[in-house]
């Protein structure tokens, strides 16, 4: 019965979005712009509330092993831990999808209950989120419907795909999907501006604060999704430029482009034209992200729902959404040309560069991502683009990027002197190179490329932090008292993230060390200054599986740190088998140990894999202040609004 009101309520969502897309086409030309506001928003609202009911059901229908519907037996198992029943509502192709719509019909609910004074934009902004919902729900209801029926009834569940049986599962989904689905209403934002009559009024201040929030929630899915496959052995680490992964980098790239030209559109009435086009392409991106994700075309250690039919549909989603917000914007694109020229030497010369490189190089990765598919169409040949190509392209674009962070914050606005700029600069740039090799020198005497990327991420961290202090200073002697919510502050906080990312991206890539072996039990392996002693294995039973866990002692100058406890797992369900990997995470870097098989000649002897991974902790530290930095400026822009 939940079933069936699931399936209800998902049907009237269909019928209200299309209803809502019709009225507003229909009525487009005609000037009762209140009535049809009002309109608008109470259908996102009645939205809302149904795909909330029918997502409530599928969930239900989990959490409560309903093995008559199809997605559930082939998704989750009554011996599944209550949380794993969960979070496989999305942990499938048909779930996720719903979760899909209900984060779009989210973003449109609360977009509704924004108040303007700009009524005829607002209609046209919710008028084209509908139409959204509504090619969104016609996907879930005619290709992907959660609620299929099995018949007979299944007596028992397939379970969850032991790899998605984590924790992980539990937050980076739901925080990918509001990044990625996110940038529909700021889609929906940008087609109501060109939409409108007046296309002069302040959209920038609207917007903003929808570029920010997916921001924030896509940086957070990527973060959190980064931490997982880290941890979790078989996925490639912290990044395998798995495609995947690119398809949220990609418009994460694009998005990063546009809060930085949002700044400058804001500051000084600049870039307008920049700002709509590069909102349409973001939402692009993650439709496209969703094609390659969804569709099969592409093989991925991160995919679990593969299917061209359904990938037919999401390329004509895709070409639709994005051909569309092309057309207006070229056809409107006059509207937006500001005859004020940039500067290069200056702050928002600065921040255009960088916007550049930014763009090229979302551009590079993305030919990289799909020259596969082209590859396979035309040559018939399969062909893999892997790490090699990524972070041979990812260095020397990354160099003059990281250049142009460091530099800008020191810039002035409208124009600056190169002399006046290079006294500011020297004495912190002479500190961070000496500082940077001495360490580099001492620890490691590694790779030149890891000393000069230290000394790009130190000195990204040493300027943000000397221009807090100025701006501290200079707003004491203004007696100022509300000196952190300045601009300069969270954009300061930010910039130290990426900082911090690049520095522990830099030590665990190029500085790691990796020791493979048989190591008898009582055995001691020396990695870096820890001493590790193989205990031996036992078995332990699991709510739905069976363990083989290994327990290593790990020592530094003869005294017991941590007793680390990797296992490999034996699931009842499908006789799968997962490696789970257990760390020992100090800011210095990470002790990373996981077990394999025992050796056949020697019963004492197991293969076990023990890595020192410098810094990595630090990556999630740099996600962390990104993050509070972004977040610092929405709060500024929402109290602003």
């Amino acid at each position: 019965m939940i079933a069936e009101f699931g399936i209800f309520f998902l049907i009237i969502s269909l019928v209200l979005s299309g209803f809502a897309g019709t009225s507003f086409v229909y009525n487009f030309s005609k000037e009762n712009f209140e009535i049809q506001n009002i309109f608008q928003k109470k259908i996102c609202e009645l939205f809302f509330i149904s795909v909330l009911i029918s997502f409530s059901c599928l969930s239900y229908s989990f959490l409560y092993s309903d093995f008559s519907l199809e997605v559930v037996t082939k998704n989750s198992n009554s011996q599944l831990p209550l949380i794993y029943k969960f979070t496989g509502v999305w942990g499938n192709h048909e779930g996720s999808i719903l979760l899909w719509l209900l984060v779009m019909s989210l973003f449109g609910f609360l977009f509704s209950r924004q108040k303007t004074k700009y009524l005829e934009f607002q209609k046209n902004a919710l008028g084209t989120q509908n139409i959204l919902c509504f090619l969104v729900c016609s996907f879930v209801v005619f290709t992907s419907n959660p609620f299929q029926k099995n018949f007979p009834p299944s007596v028992e569940g397939a379970d969850l795909n032991p790899l998605l049986q984590d924790p992980g599962l539990v937050i980076h989904p739901p925080f990918l999907y509001l990044g990625y689905v996110g940038f529909s209403i700021v889609y929906s934002i940008s087609v109501g501006v060109l939409l409108s009559s007046d296309k002069k009024f302040k959209f920038i201040e609207i917007l903003k604060p929808w570029v920010l929030i997916s921001w924030i929630c896509l940086t957070c899915g990527i973060g959190l999704g980064s931490w997982w496959a880290y941890y979790e052995l078989g996925w490639g680490g912290f990044w395998f430029w798995d495609p995947v992964e690119n398809a949220s980098l990609l418009p994460w790239l694009t998005a990063s482009a546009l809060m930085h030209t949002i700044v400058i559109a804001e500051k000084k009435n600049v870039f307008l034209n920049w700002t709509i086009i590069l909102s349409l392409i973001t939402f692009s991106l993650s439709l496209l992200g969703t094609f390659l994700v969804r569709s099969g075309v592409l093989v991925s250690v991160h995919a679990f729902a593969s299917d061209p039919t359904r990938g037919i549909f999401i390329i004509l989603l895709l070409i639709l959404v994005s051909g569309f917000g092309i057309f207006l914007y070229l056809k409107n694109m006059n509207y937006f040309i500001n005859e004020n020229n940039v500067n290069f030497f200056s702050r928002e010369g600065a921040i255009s560069v960088n916007n550049i490189f930014l763009i090229s190089l979302s551009f590079t990765i993305l030919v990289g991502t799909i020259y596969p598919i082209f590859s396979s169409i035309i040559f018939k040949s399969k062909i893999s683009v892997g790490a090699p190509f990524f972070n041979s392209i990812l260095t020397p674009v990354m160099i003059p990027l990281i250049f142009g962070m460091i530099i800008g914050p020191f810039l002035r606005w409208g124009k600056d002197d190169i002399y006046k700029l290079a006294l500011r600069i020297k004495e912190a740039l002479f500190f961070i190179i000496l500082v940077s090799i001495v360490i580099w020198y001492l620890n490691y005497k590694g790779p030149v490329l890891s000393i000069l990327f230290f000394i790009l991420s130190s000195w990204i961290c040493v300027g943000s932090i000397t221009e807090i202090i100025e701006n501290v200073q200079n707003n004491l002697k203004l007696k100022k008292k509300r000196f952190l919510s300045s601009k300069v502050f969270s954009q300061s906080i930010a910039h130290i993230g990426i900082a911090l990312v690049i520095f522990g991206a830099t030590g665990t890539s190029i500085l790691k060390e990796e020791n493979i072996q048989f190591q008898e039990i009582n055995e001691v392996i020396k990695v870096d200054d820890y001493d590790v002693t193989f205990l031996g294995v036992e078995r332990v039973v699991g709510p739905n599986y069976l363990s083989q866990m290994g327990k290593f002692e790990v020592s530094k100058n003869n005294k017991i740190v941590k007793v680390l406890k990797p296992e490999k797992r034996f699931y009842n369900s499908g006789n799968q088998i997962t490696t789970e990997a257990s760390i020992l995470t100090t800011f210095k870097g990470d002790l990373y140990i996981a077990i394999g098989e025992k050796n056949l000649l020697d019963d004492d002897a197991w293969t076990t894999r023990i890595w020192f991974n410098p810094y990595t902790v630090w990556i999630w530290i740099g996600v962390v202040f990104l993050v509070l930095g972004v977040t610092i400026s929405l709060i500024r822009s929402t109290n602003k609004l």
